[in-house]
Parts: structure tokens; C-alpha cells; sequence
């Protein structure tokens, strides 16, 4: 009983760890203590959503673009929930923006950030933050009203969604994933 307990505890505290609270900005976490946290990931294939139609959104993205979801159908999609004060994101961008710039992959990249919500940069902050940033081919959707954070049930971010080829959830990732563990994801979807 006292293994079951304890390891009970641990997968606790590794997720308290790697994904950063969707208020932790109020509660005053600076981000030098974010970026000193450790980047393990922590699965939650079970999550309510799995299995279930993917929420369709229109999010505009960097240029003013409008993006739908439902216009990748037909192709895998995955999908990033992140903030710019949360240091696990901040520190897996680079390594998104790798996976981002492979030329034969089989499936869409999109990150969803909320401009102005819980502590994130406005829109204008975001674009000249961005600018000097070493990821400038992720590409980055706006959600200004934090529609798609709910529709999503996103509690902690960066939280990564999988999508099926035909729109449905096949994985949620709360916490950072590497870009193998992605593919190997994506790999087992339909």
C-alpha cells in the first residue's frame, strides 16, 4: 500500500513539475524559477477528451490570417497550448521549431497562445517578443478570448493535443514532449 501511495505522489509532483499552472502568473512564480524546472513529460492519453470530435476553432494567426481547424481535416494534426511566461514551454519551443521545419512530415503543427489572458503579453508585446526569438517558424495562433484553452479543458500548460485524420483526439499531453515521443504519437493515429 505504502508503493502504491508514494508512487501516487511522485506522478503528482512530475506533473506539478512539468506543466505550469494556468494561474501561476498571478500567484506570483517568477520565470527564473520556471526555467529551472524540469522538462519531464507526463502522459494523460486518458483524458475525457480522448476519443472524442476535436473542437473546431477560427483563430487568426501572426500576419492576421484566420486559421479553422476543420481545414486540416483529413490530416493529423498537433496542437500546442502554451504561454510565454511559462519556462517548460519557453524551453521546448526550440525543439518544436526543429520538428516545425522538417520537410517530409505527414502531419500540421499549430500552437494556440492567449494574448492578454492570465498574465500573457498583449498581441503587440507578443509580436515584438517573438521577434527575437530563436522559433520564428512555429506557428502561432491567436485566442484572445481563451475559447479554445476551454473547448480544449486546458488546466496547465504547455498542453498538447493530437488529432486524428478524422478530427478526432487521439492523445493529450499535459507537460513538455519530445519531438520523438510527438512523432511516435502521431505515428499511432489513424
Amino acid at each position: 500500500m505504502k508503493v502504491i501511495k508514494y508512487a501516487s505522489f511522485s506522478l503528482l509532483s512530475l506533473s506539478i513539475l512539468t506543466a505550469c499552472s494556468m494561474n501561476q502568473s498571478e500567484s506570483g512564480m517568477n520565470n527564473q524559477s520556471m526555467n529551472n524546472q524540469s522538462m519531464t513529460n507526463t502522459s494523460t492519453s486518458k483524458h475525457p477528451l480522448v476519443g472524442k470530435e476535436a473542437s473546431d476553432f477560427e483563430l487568426k494567426d501572426m500576419k492576421g490570417n484566420t486559421v479553422k481547424l476543420s481545414d486540416y481535416r483529413g490530416k493529423k494534426v498537433y496542437l500546442k497550448f502554451w504561454a510565454t511566461w511559462c519556462g517548460p514551454c519557453r524551453q521546448s519551443m526550440p525543439e518544436l521549431n526543429k520538428l516545425v521545419e522538417e520537410k517530409d512530415r505527414d502531419f500540421e503543427i499549430l500552437t494556440v497562445m492567449a494574448p492578454g489572458m492570465q498574465g500573457e503579453k498583449t498581441e503587440e508585446e507578443f509580436v515584438e517578443w517573438f521577434a527575437q526569438q530563436d522559433y520564428q517558424s512555429v506557428p502561432v495562433l491567436y485566442n484572445p478570448d481563451g475559447s479554445a484553452f476551454m473547448n480544449y479543458q486546458v488546466r496547465s500548460i504547455p498542453t498538447e493535443v493530437f488529432i486524428d485524420s478524422q478530427g478526432k483526439i487521439g492523445h493529450v499531453q499535459l507537460g513538455v514532449i519530445s519531438n520523438e515521443d510527438a512523432k511516435k504519437i502521431i505515428k499511432e493515429l489513424k
